[in-house]
């Protein structure tokens, strides 16, 4: 993985910690997960960092309550790339922005990061994940890590 990258997930992961979640509820997916699977692009880097967490619907709306507070800090508009943001938390964190889903009982990863203990999304899991929001980012996404694999 990707110094810079490793720093920045170490950060997210501690703040996460930092508000009580415990790290086998935790899972990393896009762009940082396929670095640590080592089949992000060279080119890519990640400017924000995607997060599942397993957490019941009180957790939920407390966290909503955090991104509120948060939205300041947020600078950028994240309302432009996620339209339908009601799945989605967004906290920034010393300028860095984490993207936080609620586990819907889906596919969860059986890769555990030895550093963190939280786990990490397969490629299958991420391609699953772009797949769903069907943006044109994610189809190149989906392109590059294709690519990447076969190649």
């Amino acid at each position: 993985m990707k110094a810079t990258h490793r720093r920045l997930l170490n950060m997210c992961v501690d703040t996460l910690k930092g508000l009580h979640f415990n790290p086998e509820n935790i899972m990393v997916t896009g762009s940082i997960a396929l670095d640590a699977v080592g089949i992000l692009p060279e080119n890519r880097f990640a400017h924000d960092f995607d997060f599942v967490i397993k957490m019941d619907d009180q957790t939920w709306r407390c966290m909503k309550l955090i991104e509120a507070i948060n939205r300041a800090d947020l600078g950028e508009s994240v309302d432009e790339r996620y339209p339908d943001r009601k799945d989605v938390i967004f906290l920034s964190v010393n300028g860095f922005i984490m993207n936080i889903w609620k586990y819907d009982g889906g596919d969860w990863s059986e890769i555990k990061d030895a550093e963190t203990g939280i786990y990490i999304a397969t490629a299958d899991n991420t391609i699953k994940a772009k797949k769903r929001y069907a943006r044109s980012k994610d189809y190149q996404d989906i392109n590059e890590i294709v690519k990447t694999i076969l190649l």
